[in-house]
């Protein structure tokens, strides 16, 4: 019955898509990692998949010199059912900020981690405190905004929100990557590739401490000048 509340989601978004209604529709009838992840492959097939991914973020983190503490205060955006929320909290995070278009997943969150801050709404809308975090995160997430205004107002207002010095573990979705995504994504209406210029174009004089590739995506880490 998921599945096939899942295709009926996926059905309606090819034709009319609301990234608030799409999102919180699809985590509300599957709030797991098949919501977040590829709805044709299982939970636990999904759940192998993070795992590699978070390999590959462990040893990114661990190049670039971030280690997590208690008081360093971190930021992601798009935290959809919890997955890297969970990894924070596992390596004794204490100030934590979750923000999500869909409000379930808020809901959802706020009741299993009280003591964390968590922000409802699109990032290109919410206001972030500026120059306030050691460490912003968006995983799997940047692609999901196809709108390029939207795009470059949710990348400045991260990257406003964090302080100097800071880093940030961003996923992006770049056409270069190979030409079967490119040309896939031509008939997508909730993802769109961008290359690492686009980025850039707003973080401005910014450094690239790592860039790797990430299951069917680069892996990034920016260091804020």
């Amino acid at each position: 019955m998921g599945l096939y509340n899942d295709v009926k989601i996926y059905f309606k978004m090819m034709f009319n898509y609301k990234p608030k209604t799409f999102w919180n529709e699809l985590l509300t009838n599957s709030f797991d990692l098949k919501g977040v992840g590829h709805y044709r492959l299982s939970n636990e097939e999904n759940l192998k998949m993070y795992e590699e991914k978070k390999t590959v973020l462990m040893g990114e983190m661990k190049r670039a010199g971030i280690e997590i503490t208690p008081e360093m205060n971190i930021v992601e955006i798009g935290i959809g059912v919890g997955y890297w929320t969970d990894f924070f909290n596992s390596l004794g995070a204490k100030n934590y900020t979750g923000n999500d278009i869909a409000e379930i997943s808020i809901i959802n969150l706020q009741k299993k981690y009280p003591q964390y801050n968590f922000i409802h709404g699109d990032i290109s809308e919410v206001r972030l405190p500026e120059s306030t975090f050691d460490l912003g995160v968006m995983i799997d997430v940047t692609q999901h905004i196809t709108d390029d205004e939207r795009f470059n107002k949710a990348m400045d207002n991260l990257w406003r929100s964090l302080k100097s010095d800071a880093k940030l573990i961003i996923t992006m979705w770049d056409p270069g990557k190979n030409v079967y995504l490119a040309n896939k994504l031509r008939l997508n209406r909730i993802e769109k590739p961008r290359g690492i210029e686009w980025y850039q174009k707003v973080y401005g004089k910014s450094e690239v401490l790592t860039t790797v590739d990430f299951n069917d995506k680069y892996f990034v880490i920016f260091k804020k000048p």
